[in-house]
């Protein structure tokens, strides 16, 4: 007994084969329009490139410039002492940060030291 007949064989494969042209000319007419979109653009790049351009065009209006010109609006008056209260929020000890740096730093080194020894 046959798990498929010559017969039936030769029917999925004509089955197959239909099928796969359908496919290809789907494919071809939904990829074919825009190709050739793509190659006339492509040729009309090609024209334009040979041509040149005045500098003037490059030169920005004034109108452009002033709508990147930043102005600065503050939302407290400009001081010119600090008292305590002022700083103490944003004040960090500077013998603080540099204990914490010169430890961090010995040990770096005392691990180098150690590393080679077993």
């Amino acid at each position: 007994m046959a798990w498929i007949s010559p017969r039936e064989f030769k029917i999925y494969i004509l089955v197959v084969g239909i099928l796969s042209l359908v496919a290809l000319l789907i494919t071809l007419i939904v990829l074919l329009p825009g190709y050739l979109r793509y190659h006339k653009s492509a040729i009309e790049k090609k024209i334009v490139s040979n041509t040149t351009v005045d500098m003037s065009k490059f030169i920005v209006p004034e109108s452009f410039k002033e709508f990147h010109e930043i102005s600065w609006a503050h939302l407290y008056p400009d001081k010119v002492k600090w008292s305590w209260t002022d700083i103490e929020p944003y004040w960090q000890d500077p013998k603080e940060l540099i204990l914490e740096y010169l430890e961090e730093q010995n040990e770096s080194v005392i691990d180098d030291i150690f590393k080679d020894i077993p």
